[in-house]
């Protein structure tokens, strides 16, 4: 299966983290905010020109920068 960053994604789409890119300093701001491979997220939305994406892991929602959903590839998965 094709993987995709978070940028690409389509809004209301249930995805499971499979890679996240980046050096040793982002790979952990991005575990701190319990973002890791093989968690499942919800795409909310994205902001034009380069905006902020909002994501929901359980029941928390979360707005990361869109140079950081850059480097988190995900791919859908069954319900």
């Amino acid at each position: 299966m094709a993987y995709t960053d978070l940028t690409n994604l389509a809004k209301d789409v249930d995805v499971t983290i499979v890679e996240i890119a980046g050096g040793h300093h982002f790979q952990e701001k991005i575990e701190n905010m319990g973002l890791r491979v093989g968690v499942k997220i919800k795409k909310l939305s994205a902001q034009v020109l380069n905006g902020p994406v909002t994501i929901k892991i359980g029941n928390t929602k979360l707005a990361i920068g869109h140079n950081m959903a850059r480097k988190i590839f995900v791919e859908n998965y069954p319900k």
